[in-house]
């Protein structure tokens, strides 16, 4: 049976997680702590406390997930030793993915994803823009929209995040016009409540100046399958991971693309490391049969050790 290790993206942040962990796992704080330092602000604080619109603010959201999900994954370690088979992360959860599987080591992602927080975010204030789910529509369908929108605004697909879920990135006009269209089509259009136009042309800035970061770390080659989001396919060389990281901002997150290639690996275990159950959500509408966990407590971080423990991993 192979296994997969995935971790989110910044949309799953929420006041109050890791609030258990927090009082049950002291070591969870010193992850917290060296993100605070990074930040010059208290993210412990803010995690538990809020306020909620300056906990998901980009700059705050990213280093808080990072280091959540990371502490997730190195307390299960500690109860479940072993490697994954298959390593992924939703756009931001792609640094902790490489943390987990020994490619970054934790203060280099650490920086990283502190100065990619910030860099999105600046570019989002320079280039004001939104994203909405388009839903119950072909990839195909939606490719074809967003041509048709562009002529009023640009609008791009952002995440290709499995059958018949398409969310589209630009600026209000741009994506106003693709939800009619879409509407049109026999579509939902979900309007999402996020601070920017992410995986779009409007971040290229950021994209730019995280090419620039990228190029003062120290990259390794990943343990097990490592799939990034700006190809949907297996990346295992430092150099070729460094550039897919700098695509990843103002390109599309392949996620389809993701869960199609782990299931081809036959992956039928898949634990997601932190808040919220997004992406395990996702894998089992590909993937009925998988066995999926949480790990974001004590008690699902038991529950997950102990099944994967049956299974021999």
């Amino acid at each position: 049976m192979a296994i997969a290790f995935l971790f989110p993206g910044q949309g799953s942040a929420e006041v109050g997680m890791g609030a258990e962990l927090f009082e049950r796992a002291p070591r969870v704080e010193a992850y917290f702590a060296q993100a605070s330092d990074q930040l010059g602000r208290d993210l412990k604080q803010l995690t538990l406390e809020g306020p909620e619109a300056e906990l998901v603010a980009t700059e705050n959201a990213q280093p808080a997930l990072f280091a959540l999900s990371a502490a997730c994954r190195d307390l299960f370690a500690e109860a479940c030793p072993g490697e994954a088979d298959f390593y992924a992360g939703h756009s931001l959860g792609e640094y902790t993915a490489l943390y987990a599987s020994g490619a970054l080591s934790f203060d280099e992602a650490l920086s990283l994803v502190c100065q990619r927080g910030r860099f999105v975010a600046e570019a989002c204030a320079q280039h004001p823009g939104t994203m909405a789910a388009i839903l119950k529509l072909d990839d195909a369908v939606v490719e074809q929209i967003c041509d048709e929108a562009a002529a009023v605004d640009l609008v791009v697909p952002a995440n290709y995040n499995g059958p018949g879920q398409v969310v589209v990135s630009g600026t209000a006009a741009g994506v106003a016009r693709a939800g009619e269209l879409a509407g049109e089509q026999g579509g939902k259009f979900v309007p999402l409540k996020v601070s920017g136009a992410f995986h779009s042309p409007l971040v290229a800035p950021a994209a730019e100046r995280m090419k620039e970061a990228l190029k003062a770390v120290a990259i390794e080659p990943p343990r097990g399958t490592f799939i990034a989001n700006a190809s949907g396919k297996a990346a295992s060389q430092p150099e070729v991971i460094r550039d897919l990281l700098y695509k990843q901002i103002a390109h599309p997150v392949r996620w389809r693309q993701t869960l199609d290639r782990m299931v081809a690996g036959e992956v039928d275990a898949v634990v997601e490391f932190g808040p919220g159950r997004v992406l395990t959500g996702m894998y089992k509408k590909v993937h009925r049969e998988a066995q999926v966990f949480n790990v974001n407590d004590e008690a699902s971080l038991t529950a997950a050790a102990e099944a994967l423990a049956s299974y021999g991993a």
